[in-house]
């Protein structure tokens, strides 16, 4: 191997958050198979896809920057390191993420639809710069996290070969902040230039393009560089840090619900600071969780299994599944019984669906990861 790290043992408190995260984004998008609803419990629903989304930024963050920075490091490192990490990196998530762009694009067709702006997807422009398309509408979230990675391994190689004698971890510091403040300054940009009046547009044209969002990704792999160059602090301090991502998310969670701070009457809260927020709020959780090694053998196993599912049950939950059931099944005239009964075959052939696609798909296709020297 060149210089790529092997795969970390497995930690039970980060497993417990990615199930989590995919348990948020499953529960929010069960919203469209019940009746809509004004209550208060229809939006706290509402509000669970976008805590896991963000979880899933910051944790991906935090794995995957602790991979980079320790990279960055290694007396080794060279461009050849940089374009592995790019390879392993796109290896991970490509096969899956083309799949399920194929099998969307023949139901797409199937169904009469058009697929002419399909191609976007590939290169993941989807939502580079703009508002995504309607096609595959859950994949927003995958170019951030993949741009915000192959940009930084980028910048980092050409800031090694222009100050060769700065120490590295300097570097990696200085460009990951470097980093941080400019796509920060993309949502300034935003907020004085964009006429944002509702919570869709709000949506669809910030939180859902890449570059107003790789700062919360950062915002994770600057994480993952604090736990690896100050591990005893990290563990140390993770009461501490827990306490204020939770006044964080709370003093969040005031402003959205009891001042009820509107779009139209407070922009600069949501497009600049309401997302960063957050972000920091999230991440100061991680030390606690990625401290927590173990559990009983029974619940490690099944937040394990769920942990590994993930990455298929977020590509397959959405578009495939819950978009045909209802095609075929219309859950608008059901009873409650009838649409629990719907929600539980939903997450059923979601899961079994995923299940089928990791070990028969996912699993062979992360072999083809190994480079050999």
């Amino acid at each position: 191997m060149i210089g790529i790290p092997r795969s970390r043992q497995r930690i039970f408190g980060l497993d417990l958050l990615r199930v989590l995260s995919i348990a948020l984004v499953l529960c929010s998008h069960t919203s469209w198979i019940y009746p809509p609803s004004s209550s208060l419990f229809s939006k706290m629903v509402d509000m669970c896809g976008f805590f896991g989304v963000e979880l899933f930024f910051v944790m991906s963050g935090f794995l995957i920057g602790g991979i980079i920075f320790r990279q960055f490091i290694r007396d080794d490192y060279s461009f050849k390191t940089t374009l592995v990490f790019v390879y392993r990196r796109l290896m991970r998530i490509l096969p899956n993420y083309y799949l399920i762009i194929l099998v969307n694009m023949g139901i797409w067709v199937w169904l009469g639809y058009s697929v002419a702006d399909s191609w976007k997807y590939f290169f993941f422009f989807q939502n580079f710069a703009s508002p995504l398309l309607p096609f595959f509408p859950e994949s927003w979230s995958l170019p951030i996290k993949e741009y915000g990675y192959v940009i930084a391994v980028l910048l980092l190689y050409a800031a090694s070969v222009v100050f060769k004698k700065a120490s590295h971890k300097m570097i990696f510091l200085s460009v990951i902040l470097g980093m941080m403040v400019f796509f920060f300054c993309t949502k300034l940009y935003y907020n004085f230039y964009t006429a944002n009046t509702t919570m869709l547009q709000w949506d669809v044209s910030l939180r859902s393009v890449v570059i107003y969002r790789i700062d919360t990704v950062l915002l994770g792999v600057l994480a993952g560089y604090v736990a690896t160059e100050y591990p005893e602090f990290w563990k140390r301090q993770k009461f501490v840090f827990a306490a204020v991502g939770l006044m964080i998310l709370g003093l969040l969670l005031f402003c959205l619900g009891y001042l009820r701070l509107k779009i139209a009457d407070f922009p600069l809260f949501w497009n600049v600071l309401c997302l960063p927020m957050n972000a920091l709020g999230l991440v100061c959780l991680l030390p606690l969780f990625s401290d927590w090694k173990s559990a009983p053998a029974k619940v490690t196993k099944s937040i394990e299994t769920i942990s590994e599912l993930s990455y298929c049950v977020y590509l397959l939950h959405y578009s495939v599944v819950l978009f045909l059931m209802k095609h075929f099944i219309d859950s608008s005239g059901l009873s409650t019984p009838q649409l629990h009964l719907y929600t539980l075959a939903y997450l059923t052939i979601t899961f079994g669906l995923s299940y089928l696609m990791y070990n028969y798909f996912e699993k062979p296709m992360m072999k083809l990861r190994e480079i050999k020297a």
